[in-house]
């Protein structure tokens, strides 16, 4: 079958990631007669519907062909795309979140499975980092080349044909995703010595309850590392906070998946000087402290600050995604991840609800620097914490 071609990985995800509809899905809304209040809540809800399908899809992903689970999320994702195309109502919106969570639960997981199955298959493990790290670059770029030529489409069709045209990018992919090499370790083991669909799920459960250092890196993930993710929903509200036009949309989204970007690619070089979880932890309490300083200037010229923040952040999630999938040995890669990934969704629907609440109460230059010094509390909090238990890191 030849060696991981991690070519059509990455072309994969850059298409994957490069959808215009992104940089203005929350102006939809809006424009559509949707408050800030009916946004965070339809947020919230994605996170729900993704949540449900989460555990059952990572056993699935770890039990069946990962690559065939990419292409079918690719097409769902289209479909949400299409729906809102034709929505005016809230309910509507929300099930074009459905399809978008169903999507969403197949690769989470199972991107990461796929990849570090491949990897060891050659015995190449070692090079998890740089080569996740660099399929999470190639994901931003696309996503600044979405974000970056929407300000330009917008100038001459309307929003709700952006959708349409993510919907058929989306639909590309499928091509795209059947490319990549199908590798999947568990599934092999499993087949051979019938481990039940239950005991799948029953393995991963135990191995995240026995192992200190996979317990403290999910839940940093979930609680700190991954606020970036959960912020990105709202970038377009800063703009307009500003008072600033829809070509600052793109700028903003731009420069902070840029920055994101550049971190993936850092990532690998950062390791070797941030050796221990209890660094990964401080490092991203830097990230938030860098935030609160873009959330105390809060104008157009602080924006590089803001991207430089979600850099030094990302780059934390890469290492301790890494050092998770270090400590799997046996276990189902994908299910692992699963838990991971209910205890994200779970979080940012906590996250957008109490966004939303105080959105309602201060202003939103006051909800950043709230959630930054959050942020940088977790850090140092987490990394006393390993001060005192026991952990190998």
């Amino acid at each position: 079958m030849g060696t991981f071609n991690t070519k059509a990985l990455y072309i994969y995800k850059f298409i994957s990631q490069c959808l215009p509809i992104y940089a203005f899905y929350t102006i939809l809304f809006i424009e559509r007669g949707k408050s800030v209040t009916d946004i965070a809540v339809l947020i919230a809800l994605w996170s729900v519907f993704t949540i449900v399908f989460e555990v059952p899809s990572g056993v699935l992903a770890d039990r069946w062909n990962r690559r065939n689970m990419l292409a079918i999320a690719a097409v769902l994702q289209g479909v949400c795309f299409i729906i809102w195309f034709f929505s005016h109502t809230f309910f509507m919106f929300a099930i074009g979140f459905v399809f978008w969570a169903v999507a969403g639960a197949f690769t989470s997981g199972t991107e990461e499975g796929l990849i570090y199955d491949n990897l060891k298959s050659d015995g190449c493990e070692g090079d998890f980092t740089r080569v996740y790290g660099k399929a999470q670059f190639y994901a931003n770029i696309g996503t600044i080349v979405g974000i970056a030529s929407a300000g330009v489409i917008a100038s001459f069709i309307e929003i709700e044909t952006i959708a349409l045209l993510s919907a058929a990018i989306c639909f590309v992919n499928v091509i795209f995703a059947l490319q990549i090499r199908e590798r999947n370790l568990y599934s092999e083991r499993v087949h051979e010595v019938s481990t039940g669909f239950f005991k799948t799920f029953k393995e991963a459960g135990v191995f995240i309850k026995g192992s200190k250092v996979a317990l403290v890196s999910i839940l940093f993930l979930v609680f700190f590392a991954g606020l970036g993710n959960y912020l990105d929903e709202f970038d377009a509200l800063i703009i307009n906070d500003l008072g600033l036009g829809n070509i600052w949309v793109s700028a903003i989204l731009t420069v902070r998946f840029a920055f994101v970007a550049l971190g993936d690619i850092l990532a690998p070089m950062v390791q070797k000087k941030v050796s221990s979880i209890k660094q990964i932890f401080l490092l991203n309490g830097l990230g938030c402290a860098l935030l609160a300083i873009f959330a105390a200037v809060w104008n157009r010229y602080a924006i590089l600050i803001f991207g430089i923040s979600f850099m030094v952040m990302a780059i934390a999630e890469i290492l301790l995604v890494n050092a998770l999938q270090n400590e799997i040995k046996e276990e189902g890669r994908a299910t692992v991840m699963s838990f991971y990934s209910i205890g994200q969704n779970a979080a940012m629907i906590c996250f957008t609800l109490v966004y939303a609440l105080l959105a309602g109460i201060f202003t939103l230059q006051q909800v950043y620097l709230m959630l930054s010094i959050y942020g940088i509390v977790g850090g140092l909090g987490f990394y006393l914490l390993l001060r005192v238990i026991r952990v190998r890191t």
